[in-house]
């Protein structure tokens, strides 16, 4: 099917595919005035992916996460219309910036997650993959946004068969075990961002099965056993306090860590 140079809504000239994801496709289209935005199509058996995504993305107003506008149908494939959010990946953006510029990527991501939070939604697939950073309208300032929300939901939301949303290397340990999740399962996946900003590894890492036992019960190597460079100690213990197996040991909300985060003060970026 050929979805390039295919207009949506009358309004919208599909240009080219941008990202492709293990169960969508992306596509970078303009309207009539020139203003870019982008098309994500699923295949047909995930309609519900895409009718998800418009519920929970449609009311997320705020710097750091990118809303959705639409719920469309293109050549009869299901999929969402969001703004364009240009930059780059932060699993590909990290590799040329320090830990000062991480940093202050992920106090962003946490903003807009403690929003996502407050109204009572989970995105349950946190990752470096789903956030794209850009420079940001004041000189040297980065702009970061938080994307993809065909997995994100209610908190505690109860499913008819057993689920295991997100990615492996991120699930939390109530994840691993299909249990209803709550905004401490996104916290859980921060911390192992934030562990794998720190040493450059996820925390636990090896075969599948390996990955999720040790999400299940295996302590995190210590992070100043593996990191280069000095930074503060606090960015340690957040990290660990975030990867604890019990969601009543981690962090109440996204703001208290950020708070905690505000007290790493000696970091060499």
């Amino acid at each position: 099917m050929a979805i390039a140079g295919t207009v949506l809504l009358d309004k919208y000239t599909i240009v080219r595919p941008i990202a492709r994801g293990a169960s969508s496709v992306v596509y970078l289209a303009f309207d009539l005035f020139g203003t870019p935005y982008a098309v994500k199509l699923f295949p047909n058996e995930m309609a519900s992916r895409a009718d998800r995504e418009f519920l929970v993305g449609k009311d997320l107003h705020h710097k750091n996460l990118n809303p959705v506008l639409e719920r469309i149908t293109l050549e009869g494939q299901p999929g969402t219309l969001m703004p364009f959010a240009p930059g780059q990946r932060f699993s590909e953006w990290v590799a040329y910036h320090g830990l000062k510029q991480f940093l202050e990527v992920f106090v962003q991501v946490l903003e807009g997650l403690s929003v996502m939070h407050e109204k009572g939604l989970v995105h349950r697939d946190l990752k470096p993959d789903n956030i794209v950073v850009s420079p940001g309208i004041k000189p040297g300032s980065l702009e970061a946004k938080l994307l993809d929300f065909d997995l994100s939901g209610p908190s505690n939301e109860v499913f008819r068969d057993r689920l295991t949303p997100g990615t492996l290397a991120y699930l939390s340990p109530e994840a691993v075990r299909g249990l209803p999740l709550t905004p401490a399962a996104d916290l859980y996946s921060a911390g192992v961002m934030l562990y794998w900003g720190i040493t450059g590894q996820h925390p636990f890492e090896g075969e599948p099965q390996e990955v999720m036992r040790a999400h299940l019960s295996q302590p995190p190597p210590d992070p100043s056993s593996l990191r280069e460079g000095r930074h503060s100690h606090v960015l340690d213990q957040v990290a660990l306090r975030l990867l604890e197996k019990n969601p009543a040991n981690r962090y109440p909300d996204a703001l208290s860590i950020l708070t905690a985060l505000s007290k790493a003060t000696t970091i060499e970026g």
